[in-house]
């Protein structure tokens, strides 16, 4: 197809950075429209071919559905896509995730989550600003020779393995082929997951969720992991049923977890933060706001992951991120 065959149209704002890399990878192969550049919005979503949105739910309206039908492919700027209204969209188009699209920004996060844990940081801050200069209050673990079990292998949990292994630690991974190219010393599906909970010093949570694994981390799983084990989650809250989660951390005060992600979080500028239970009261607790990827440059990079993937599709070679409706936790 030549590029005046293939229109790609973009419904979130980006700057001019972010522009510049997204259409860079797409200069053969597409033409790039941007809605909030084009007066006349329906045209420009009759004829789209590819949409990249990044809150599709946010920036199409629900009467704007029908517009979209020659669409062929959505293209999110997020890696994650339960928040899409699967239920109403239209169903002919396929639908990929941005993956590995904020990888290098959320394994570091994963890691200062787990080097602070293992050092106790944030107490120790608190004992000195108290006045207290105690050397001795905790035993603080080196990541050198721990197990690291990363559940949910895709770019992400890639990129975290590489850091942790650079670390000294092993590497137990998860995916649902049980397959990989990366080096590990164990790859397995989650069929295995009982195995690598109960074998590793810190557990990455870093899988999609889905209808297979909304709550599949409950009071059974988090008793066979060790008493002294470090939860991290930087997925979605709803992998963990929270009221377990927050029972087992009462009765193990040795147990720490470090959450990016919460059960409700705010919608942007409109609500205040609360949980349901006192998470944020807890010394083994050390929470953020769900801004692991809110890095400087961060969505220039996410944007030019997406764009070579969208040339991919359009080439007809492989392409990558490509969700399985069926899966996912039907939004309203």
């Amino acid at each position: 197809m030549s590029k005046k065959e293939n229109l790609v149209v973009v419904s979130c704002a980006l700057t001019p950075e972010e522009r510049r890399k997204l259409e860079a990878p797409l200069e053969r192969v597409a033409t790039v429209l941007y809605l909030d550049d084009c007066k006349d919005r329906v045209s420009l979503l009759k004829e789209a071919d590819v949409l990249i949105s990044f809150f599709f739910n946010r920036e199409i309206h629900k009467e704007e559905y029908p517009l979209l039908k020659k669409l062929r492919l959505l293209q999110t700027l997020s890696a994650g896509v339960d928040y899409l209204p699967f239920s109403e969209m239209p169903q002919h188009f396929f639908i990929a995730c941005n993956a590995g699209g904020w990888a290098y920004q959320i394994a570091e996060h994963v890691v200062a989550l787990t080097m602070a844990l293992a050092r106790h940081l944030v107490p120790l801050h608190l004992k000195l600003a108290q006045g207290e200069f105690d050397r001795e209050k905790y035993v603080l673990r080196n990541l050198k020779g721990m197990t690291a079990g990363i559940v949910g292998f895709g770019g992400i949990g890639q990129r975290i393995a590489t850091l942790f292994k650079a670390f000294g630690m092993k590497i137990m991974a998860l995916n649902t082929s049980g397959k990989t190219t990366i080096p590990v010393d164990f790859i397995g599906t989650l069929y295995q997951l009982p195995q690598v909970l109960k074998e590793s010093d810190v557990v990455l949570l870093a899988l999609p969720l889905t209808k297979q694994t909304k709550g599949f981390i409950g009071t059974k799983e988090l008793s066979i992991m060790k008493k002294d084990a470090i939860l991290i989650n930087v997925a979605r809250a709803p992998l963990i049923i929270e009221k377990d989660l927050y029972e087992h951390l009462k009765r193990n005060p040795s147990f720490q977890v470090g959450l990016d992600v919460w059960w409700k979080e705010p919608t942007w500028g409109r609500d205040n933060f609360h949980v349901d239970y006192p998470f944020l009261e807890l010394p083994n607790v050390l929470g953020s706001p769900h801004n692991s990827n809110y890095v400087a440059g961060a969505m220039a990079e996410a944007c030019e992951v997406a764009a070579r993937n969208i040339a991919l599709f359009l080439e007809g070679k492989r392409w990558h991120g490509s969700i399985d409706r069926e899966d996912y936790v039907l939004t309203d």
